[in-house]
């Protein structure tokens, strides 16, 4: 039986090292699954680190456990509802787009680029 006490510390420890590599921008900060994170990263070099043991009979149900745990927070981070808060060159500010928000990060990112292409300023993300 996995303790799960000890899934949420490797976890923990994951997430942060994960943090950190966005932080230098050697992540993308809008990675939302293991698949996209290991196109930037080799993700078993954080297993490594956080000394996950390696997946044999005794271990296999701790690291499957792990695993699963940084990917629901992976997608978790990402998901919704984000708000686009365009800020205009003369000072004001509009929160754009759909009023209920977006699902995905990406999708808002790719509205607030848009807005600002169109109509200069810049914008930021918040998450409701």
């Amino acid at each position: 039986m996995t303790d799960a006490g000890e899934v949420q510390r490797i976890a923990d420890s994951i997430i942060e090292m994960i943090k950190e590599d966005q932080g230098s921008g050697q992540v993308p900060p809008g990675v939302g699954s293991l698949d996209e994170l290991d196109d930037s990263v080799d993700i078993e070099d954080y297993f490594r680190l956080a000394h996950l043991p390696p997946a044999d009979d005794e271990a296999g149900d701790l690291r499957t456990a792990v695993v699963a745990e940084v990917a629901r927070r992976l997608e978790e981070a990402q998901r919704g509802p984000w708000h686009v808060l365009w800020k205009q060159a003369n000072g004001g500010s509009a929160d754009i787009g759909r009023s209920a928000g977006y699902l995905k990060k990406a999708e808002a990112e790719a509205i607030g680029r848009e807005h600002v292409e169109a109509y200069g300023g810049h914008f930021t993300l918040r998450k409701r």
